[in-house]
């Protein structure tokens, strides 16, 4: 027996790699899909071989638009589909949504609502590269209604996020003599150790503001002074970004690194509608971007917790509530 068509579509666009760098196979996949389906398509140029596209209806105003990003995170997975779950790379985060806007517009246009329109993004899971570029492009609506996996509980709020590198000098020399060298590493440690017990602060809204020490490198061999050593981190914001960046930057000083801050922002306050169940959530998106266009709601299928993981998946009545979903926010942006 064979699949829904959504789920052989879902299938389809899984088996293109489209990790972060590499969407460009994806973008193409979903111009000729939209172009089949009647849509005009642009695209915005984002570096040379990366661009964002937005669709919308010839002839129309685009007053609803269904937003997303295009890439996920490596390693890309091979699929299995089991217990009618969908199992792979992207499943979740998020070509499952993809699919699931995708089926929710095809139902506004069979319903004589033609005012829509989408815009799918790259870089999202690194920089938000797509995102950042998008609001300086001329696309007007009243409403985007942005996917990411959140069990298809509309957010209400979501974290801010702070990305940074922090990195040490040392001097190399022979371990046996102290006064010889000095080790990059026990700077590194020394500053981390600080990270992960100052206090950060706290939302009754959003919770704590938590740490995630993702990458430390550093040293040469167990008996040389460390002469470098770096950390990745990202810390997820529930209050205003801007202090605790002062607050990194103060503490370089007094542990004598160097924190190189990538990318930062505030939380984001959404505007759920009625009627709707709703959650906050603790991962970052595009929305702090996109929000500068027009107001988001962030909704989608598949649960942000499998996102990222060896075992990412989307159920089929996920997805398939996922388009039910998106309908019915889509009908009253249109209202």
């Amino acid at each position: 027996m064979g699949h829904p068509p959504v789920i052989d579509l879902l299938l389809e666009w899984l088996k293109i790699d489209s990790t972060s760098g590499r969407e460009a196979a994806f973008l193409e996949a979903l111009e000729a899909h939209f172009v089949g389906l009647g849509y005009d398509a642009r695209r915005q140029q984002v570096t040379e071989d990366r661009w964002n596209v937005m669709f919308s209806r010839p002839g129309r105003p685009t007053r609803l638009v269904y937003s997303t990003h295009v890439d996920t995170v490596p390693p890309f997975l091979d699929i299995d589909v089991r217990d009618e779950t969908v199992f792979a790379r992207g499943a979740c985060d998020t070509k499952g949504g993809i699919v699931a806007m995708t089926e929710a517009g095809n139902r506004l246009l069979a319903n004589g609502q033609e005012d829509i329109g989408y815009l799918f993004v790259v870089g999202e899971e690194v920089d938000h590269i797509g995102a950042k570029k998008a609001q300086d492009w001329d696309v007007e609506c009243d409403r985007i209604i942005l996917c990411e996996p959140t069990l298809n509980r509309v957010a209400s709020a979501q974290k801010g996020m702070v990305r940074f590198e922090v990195s040490a000098d040392g001097i190399a020399g022979h371990s046996a003599y102290p006064e010889r060298g000095e080790s990059a590493v026990e700077k590194l440690l020394d500053f981390t150790q600080w990270l992960r017990t100052a206090e950060w602060p706290t939302s009754d809204i959003l919770g704590p503001t938590t740490t995630n020490i993702g990458i430390i490198e550093g040293g040469v061999a167990a008996n040389v002074f460390a002469p470098s050593a770096r950390a990745e981190v990202l810390m997820r914001a529930v209050s205003e970004v801007a202090p605790t960046i002062d607050a990194l930057h103060e503490a370089a000083a007094r542990f004598n690194v160097t924190v190189d801050v990538s990318a930062s922002n505030d939380p984001v306050f959404y505007d759920p509608p009625e009627g709707v169940e709703s959650h906050t959530v603790s991962f970052n998106t595009d929305a702090t971007y996109l929000t500068k266009i027009a107001p988001v709601w962030l909704v989608g299928p598949g649960d942000i917790e499998v996102a990222h993981s060896v075992n990412e998946h989307i159920t089929f009545a996920s997805l398939m509530d996922g388009i039910d979903l998106y309908e019915r926010l889509g009908k009253l942006a249109l209202a």
